[in-house]
């Protein structure tokens, strides 16, 4: 069997923003996460756990947000852990963070946050800005559910 190939901290983040998230490559998450990761927003919102967790995430976001743009701009590696400051607008086309679909076009600012465990990820949480008529943030470690 072949193993993939390891990713850096950076490397991870930006397949998971630019591959899963931004085309809906969700077959990666595989190579980059661990199996039992803790995807804290999707706690909030009741998703499943482990991996399966963050594909609900990313394809309920995806189904929210369609006509997606995803621009990283700026990535902080560490060894065990990393972080990226990115954006994207899309167009809201399905009930997302409390807001009913509108049609119209939206963007937003992300912080993610990942820890790694043996190089995948075994934790994450974010930061969330979405330019709604009313702005909505949401930081996943203080939910206002």
């Amino acid at each position: 069997m072949h193993e993939p190939q390891r990713r850096t901290p950076e490397e991870i983040m930006r397949t998971y923003l630019v591959e899963v998230g931004g085309k809906g490559r969700l077959d990666l998450i595989d190579e980059i996460a661990q199996p039992d990761m803790i995807d804290e927003a999707n706690q909030v919102f009741g998703g499943p756990p482990g991996r399966d967790g963050l594909v609900a995430h990313v394809v309920g976001f995806r189904r929210n947000v369609t006509d997606l743009d995803v621009t990283v701009d700026r990535v902080v590696p560490g060894d065990d852990e990393v972080m990226a400051w990115w954006s994207f607008t899309g167009t809201h086309a399905g009930p997302w963070l409390g807001r009913p679909p509108t049609g119209d076009r939206i963007s937003g600012t992300v912080f993610s946050f990942f820890e790694l465990t043996d190089g995948l990820i075994s934790f994450y949480r974010l930061w969330l800005h979405a330019a709604f008529d009313e702005p909505v943030t949401f930081d996943s470690s203080r939910p206002s559910r």
